[in-house]
């Protein structure tokens, strides 16, 4: 997998934790830059351990010889879970859910986390696919934590200072980067068409 592929999968992924920022941000009258850097962090640290999670258990049976050609098959692994990972993005894109707004002066770890544990799920099983078919964990790890913080910050400012209603958009694009690196799998990698 390259590295342009494991950055559209996990920016696709994290466009939901922008979304949930940005929920967040919506509701603050001012941000404060310790409570960001707490958020940037704490999003970092479950996106990491939500995808090695799925990425040892997959690495595992791999490497055990319980999955037969773990590329071949771990790549149309991946293609169907990315596939599957931007219909659930593009749900939540059409689907109106209700927001309980009201103005906090700061946010607190608790506010976000379970809507970031119940999106790192979705990232375990990105996890999953992408120890199927190898990659080179350093990179992973530079890129989950410059792309969480990066969707915290946008995220969060984005709702200080639009509102919520901007995440429609970014389910939507996380769909669509999900499902292009699932197509370009699909062609390049397992039906070589491309």
């Amino acid at each position: 997998m390259s590295v342009l592929e494991s950055l559209l999968i996990i920016a696709g992924i994290m466009l939901d934790v922008f979304a949930a920022m940005e929920i967040q941000g919506a509701m603050m009258a001012q941000i404060k830059k310790k409570s960001l850097a707490v958020a940037c962090v704490v999003v970092a640290i479950v996106e990491l351990v939500f995808y090695f999670t799925g990425y040892l258990i997959c690495w595992f049976l791999a490497s055990r010889g319980y999955i037969a050609n773990p590329i071949y098959y771990g790549e149309a692994v991946a293609a169907i879970v990315l596939g599957l990972l931007g219909v659930r993005l593009m749900i939540k894109a059409v689907s109106r859910e209700y927001i309980l707004e009201r103005r906090k002066d700061s946010i607190s770890v608790w506010d976000y986390i379970r809507i970031i544990v119940m999106s790192s799920i979705y990232t375990a099983a990105a996890g999953c696919a992408c120890g199927l078919v190898g990659i080179t964990i350093w990179q992973i790890i530079i890129i989950i934590l410059a792309v969480s913080f990066v969707m915290v910050i946008l995220g969060m400012y984005t709702g200080l200072h639009y509102g919520f209603e901007i995440k429609t958009a970014a389910y939507a694009i996380g769909a669509f980067l999900l499902w292009g690196v699932s197509i370009e799998m699909l062609l390049h990698r397992i039906l070589e068409i491309v």
